[in-house]
């Protein structure tokens, strides 16, 4: 069976720059504004810019998993793209080999548009679970993700400016 994919797009009232740079180059700001589900990311390898590099998202109690690594395999800085592979934590549990996220940021007057595809690859010989805490998990927390970034730089004029 081959990857499913799953795809949203949501519109956000902050300039795409300002989004990209919280959300992507500086990913630390999320343990602070949502603490309820990321405990911490740590770089075990490269930083948020260099294709390779490695992190490892610590998820808070209460949260299905305990930890997920992540590989950076592409950012774009001028065009606001980023694409990385799940390929431990988690994943195995749910039947799945690794997942892959693209996200690109449009820009829509003087917002944004978030572009999210997601790619769940199973194991060989597995099939899918629709309702899978990853699957459930994925189409939930990236908005709330958004929402919550959003507001932060809609108090803060001057972050990521």
């Amino acid at each position: 069976m081959g990857a499913k994919t799953y795809s949203q797009e949501i519109e956000r009232p902050v300039a795409s720059g300002r989004m990209f740079k919280a959300l992507c180059l500086d990913i630390h700001l999320l343990p602070k504004l949502m603490p309820e589900t990321v405990k911490s990311i740590e770089f075990l390898q490269g930083d948020a810019t260099s294709a390779g590099s490695i992190r490892q998202v610590s998820y808070a109690e209460g949260i299905p998993f305990k930890y997920s690594k992540q590989r950076i395999d592409e950012v774009d800085v001028n065009n606001f793209y980023c694409k990385q592979t799940t390929i431990e934590g988690g994943v195995p549990d749910e039947g799945y080999e690794y997942i892959v996220v693209e996200f690109k940021i449009d820009t829509k007057g003087s917002g944004s548009v978030f572009k999210i595809n997601t790619h769940f690859h199973p194991l060989p010989g597995t099939e899918l679970h629709e309702e899978g805490a990853v699957v459930k998990m994925n189409q939930e927390t990236g908005p709330m993700m958004l929402k919550t970034v959003e507001e932060y730089l809609l108090a803060n004029p001057q972050a990521f400016a």
